[in-house]
């Protein structure tokens, strides 16, 4: 567990060359202006794109250049480990054993954009801290450390968590005028070194790739909308249909129109997604069955689809009308270009769509658009009879809470677990924390467990993985967060499986949302 002990912007005055810093705590340091420091005996050069951990009890000196002004921004941390735990207390010890080496250093060939922003974002609220809140400064604080440790590893490892990096921009900004000096430069790399590494992390080069989400997008666009050719060109980043169609034609080998007019899919192998096409009456030919991917609670459904989790290779035996992916299938190099030889493709956004929403887009897409209206009002009708029943006695707020082993609690937003089913299906009330820091701003947020009671509901659903939920009692409320909240008579606990609640599109909400009533009414 980490702990944000200080932060602090230094302004070194030009009239002093040597400033020496006495350091209390573990600390990350950077600075605004090249200068030299000197670390066990010698002097290094310490430029301004470098980020730099400095020992708990330490002594460091810096020199700069005559009549400059340096200002020094410090990170000031503690790292404990949990060494005993019992009815009355949690007893913890500090640990520094497997933070870095005193003086190392990650520089901008390696350090993520999101740690800068992090490192950022912890110094500029130092001075008004009693309005942000404690759990999230230490939260930006651990992801911030565990950026910087992974800017220290192995070259070949922290390029491939930048690359990641790289494609979820890629994802979000895919329709502006994105190229590749200004990715380089938000990764951390020269753009010549960026080219070599994307090409070889992703196998594609980076106009390649971007083109390619583009034309991903655009076959969206033209099987869910009615849109014109030079509405979707510019929905994808480009400015007139006309070059649109010649990229389209080119890669994927028909026209736009030629694509639109299409007979509507039938047979279809889904990627996530098969909750959304049963609510539509289709049942996908073949899915991979891992809960993360299937809820088991639609299994069922599937009757004899086939589980592909042992490899697409089966899908080469049987007539596919259609694969439907998930975008996070742009990390697997070769993934999507083993799928297009075997059928079409549709790539989707993932867990970014309103749940509802995405049960359209995909009714959309196969021509069953009256099919998604029609479960839309079905949820809709089962949502406003149970929100009558339950506002009748129920007037309490309501959270869901995921807990890891790590004593991480994870507050989804409506994207996630069924939370959807709360608030925008049974319109429940929400804690006022979760309203604020979760749902108002459409973000998940981690919470340290030693906080959860400023942001437990009176009516707590709890996922759980399965060997916590058979032995709940035993493993979660003798913790001493979960027995203070306990011991409130006021409060309930609801523990519900992840496997069942891991994915929830269409018919797997609908029948996570019986579950939950069923838990509400009983409570």
């Amino acid at each position: 567990m980490y702990k944000l002990m200080n932060t602090a912007i230094i302004e070194w005055q030009e009239k002093t060359n040597i400033y020496t810093l006495h350091i209390k705590y573990p600390t990350l340091l950077a600075i605004d202006v090249s200068t030299k420091i000197f670390l066990n005996g010698e002097w290094f050069h310490l430029a301004k794109s470098e980020m730099i951990y400095l020992c708990a009890e330490k002594i460091v000196t810096l020199k700069k250049a005559d009549h400059q002004v340096v200002h020094l921004y410090i990170v000031s941390f503690q790292k404990y480990n949990l060494a005993e735990e019992n009815d009355d207390e949690l007893i913890y010890y500090v640990d520094h054993e497997k933070l870095p080496a005193h003086g190392s250093i990650a520089g901008i060939e390696t350090l993520s954009y999101r740690a800068v922003t992090l490192f950022q974002e912890l110094v500029g609220k130092s001075e008004a801290c009693e309005r942000y809140i404690y759990a999230k400064q230490n939260y930006f604080l651990e992801e911030l450390l565990h950026l910087f440790i992974q800017a220290l590893k192995p070259y070949k490892e922290k390029d491939e968590l930048i690359m990641r990096e790289a494609l979820v921009y890629i994802n979000r900004y895919y329709d502006q005028n994105l190229n590749r000096p200004q990715l380089a430069k938000l990764m951390g790399f020269n753009t010549s070194y960026f080219s070599r590494l994307f090409q070889q992390q992703i196998g594609r080069s980076f106009s390649n790739h971007l083109t390619r989400v583009r034309i991903d997008k655009a076959k969206m666009y033209l099987l869910s909308t009615d849109d014109t050719l030079n509405e979707i060109a510019r929905k994808v980043g480009y400015t007139d249909g006309l070059y649109l169609s010649r990229k389209f034609k080119q890669i994927v080998g028909v026209s736009p129109s030629e694509y639109r007019q299409r007979p509507k899919p039938r047979r279809i192998v889904a990627f996530q997604y098969s909750g959304d096409l049963l609510a539509l009456g289709i049942q996908p030919i073949a899915a991979p069955f891992t809960p993360w991917e299937v809820s088991p609670l639609i299994h069922q459904e599937l009757g004899s689809a086939i589980d592909i989790e042992q490899g697409i290779h089966q899908l080469e035996k049987i007539e596919v009308d259609l694969i439907i992916a998930p975008e996070y299938l742009y990390y697997w190099p070769g993934k999507l270009e083993k799928l297009e030889q075997i059928a079409p493709v549709v790539v989707l956004p993932w867990n970014q769509l309103d749940r509802l929403e995405e049960v359209q887009l995909i009714g959309k897409i196969i021509g069953r658009e009256a099919e998604a209206n029609g479960w839309i009002e079905h949820y809709q009708s089962l949502t406003h009879i149970a929100a009558t029943k339950l506002k009748s006695g129920l007037q309490v707020n309501v959270g869901l809470y995921e807990v890891w082993e790590d004593y991480t609690i994870c507050i989804w937003n409506t994207t996630a677990r069924a939370t959807y089913n709360l608030y925008n299906g049974l319109r429940l009330t929400p804690h006022p924390r979760i309203q604020q820091e979760v749902l108002a701003v459409n973000s998940h947020l981690y919470i340290d467990e030693e906080v959860l009671a400023d942001y437990a509901a009176d009516v707590m659903f709890v996922v759980l993985p399965e060997d916590y939920y058979n032995d709940f009692s035993e493993k979660l409320l003798k913790r001493k967060a979960w027995s203070q909240l306990q011991d409130d008579p006021s409060r309930k606990i609801i523990p519900i499986r992840l496997n069942e609640f891991w994915c929830n599109d269409g018919l797997a909400l609908e029948k996570q949302l019986y579950i939950m009533l069923e838990k509400l009414l009983t409570s």
